[in-house]
């Protein structure tokens, strides 16, 4: 059996390489995601892994190495070394000195780690393959890029802190069966003066030279990543993209667009309600299946009897919850409605809004989930919820407001944008 299991991810990569009954981890996500991986192997028997190889040094890729190398046996791990020049934390903030003062002594520790308790090997550009039974991966991007034009004084990026560890992220091809696969991991297509490293997708696909039938887009589908030489090239059947849905289809149209006209047939998949297990079979057919999909969400109308009730409860959050996505505005109780978002039959959060049912602009007044329940995207799935039960309603736009710069991210992933018609401190965010 030769499978690629994609988990459940958003904004983060979890790979399980099977094949010949054995198995190996590429990337292991965030830390938080140890205890569901773990889960997974434990639901396919998995006693051991032949090795870990972790694409570039960002959390979102090497979060759960550590507690993974706790519970199972692993023959090698294969780490992409910290450049220590990372001009970006990872998470699109400018990275300080303190910060990667910090995440090379983390590197330093992790490698240490892995060392005491297998094999590790540091990826660099001696290492040209990596295998598992039938899958003969190609590696491309192995080499310390960014440190490479830093020290290099004939480099246009000589003694410059100018790019992040995507600019590191390694790239991974193999053919089992005649099947294409390409694992894009988080490299990037940018354009550099350096012409060893300028365009880095297009020159690995370049390399590949052939149609492939299984393409694990890079850096979650955003920003630039692949040229039109590259799709022109890799022509991919199924694309998987670990990201929420509606920032792929809304943020970054053009890049689904593009890749389902790269081929007749093409599939864009998403990992953000569930995984997916691709089965090369002998004659080199490609098929797949959902793996751990996660349970929908309903909304529960509040009646206006109970009003008074919930009023208290959103009181509560307010009072308790700093991180509530709430704006400060104060409008009449008449004019809000309520809703419970429940999931399995269990209230997971909470919103008020008020339906302008003439203009069909909706203002999300309140917007929150329990603490219990915010992981593994409850806050996006919750908007999706609202979202479709406000547009059947007739919602046309909705609209936030908020001072608090990760809240204003949130909303920003499903497409909403800074109208510039700030109310006080407080940003007004629009979707239409």
């Amino acid at each position: 059996m030769n499978r690629i299991h994609f988990l459940r991810a958003c904004w983060r990569d979890i790979i399980l390489i099977e094949s010949e009954g054995r198995f190996s981890l590429i990337d292991t996500g965030f830390a938080e995601d140890s205890e569901r991986i773990s889960a997974y192997l434990d639901s396919l028997g998995i006693k051991r892994l032949e090795w870990i190889f972790i694409t570039h040094f960002h959390k979102d890729h090497y979060g759960s190495l550590e507690a993974l190398l706790k519970r199972y046996p692993v023959g090698k791990v294969y780490m992409k070394k910290f450049s220590g020049l990372n001009v970006s934390d990872g998470s699109g903030h400018k990275a300080s000195a303190e910060f990667n003062e910090k995440e090379l002594k983390n590197c330093e520790s992790m490698c240490a780690k892995a060392a005491s308790v297998s094999e590790l090997e540091v990826i660099d550009e001696r290492l040209e393959r990596l295998r598992l039974g039938a899958f003969d991966f190609r590696i491309f991007g192995a080499p310390d890029a960014i440190r490479i034009m830093y020290e290099d004084p004939d480099s246009p990026y000589f003694g410059q802190i100018r790019f992040g560890e995507n600019t590191n992220s390694v790239a991974l091809y193999a053919e089992v069966n005649g099947t294409g696969i390409y694992l894009g991991a988080d490299a990037n297509d940018e354009a550099l003066e350096d012409p060893r490293f300028d365009r880095a997708n297009t020159q690995f696909a370049r390399a590949v030279g052939k149609q492939v039938d299984l393409y694990k887009v890079p850096h979650h589908g955003c920003g630039n990543i692949f040229s039109d030489e590259t799709l022109s090239i890799l022509r991919p059947l199924y694309s998987v993209v670990t990201n929420w849905e509606p920032t792929l289809s809304r943020r970054f149209t053009d890049n689904r667009d593009r890749l389902l006209a790269a081929r007749a047939g093409a599939k864009v998949l998403c990992s953000d309600r569930c995984g997916y297990v691709f089965t090369v079979s002998p004659d080199g057919q490609l098929s797949y299946d959902e793996i751990e999909k996660l349970p929908d969400i309903s909304l529960e109308e509040i009646p206006p009897e109970q009003m008074d009730e919930f009023g208290k409860l959103r009181s509560n959050h307010l009072a308790e919850d700093e991180t509530v996505f709430a704006d400060e505005l104060e409008l009449p109780d008449s004019v809000i409605r309520a809703v419970c978002f429940v999931r399995e039959g269990i209230r997971i959060g909470a919103a008020c809004y008020k339906l302008d049912q003439v203009s069909g602009e909706c203002l999300i007044s309140d917007f929150w989930v329990f603490p219990p329940f915010r992981s593994e995207g409850a806050g996006h799935f919750c908007f999706e919820a609202l979202e479709a039960y406000c547009r059947a309603a007739g919602a046309a736009a909705f609209t936030v407001y908020s001072d608090k710069p990760a809240v204003i991210r949130f909303w920003k992933a499903f497409g909403f944008t800074d109208d510039k018609a700030a109310d006080g401190d407080l940003t007004r965010l629009r979707l239409s």
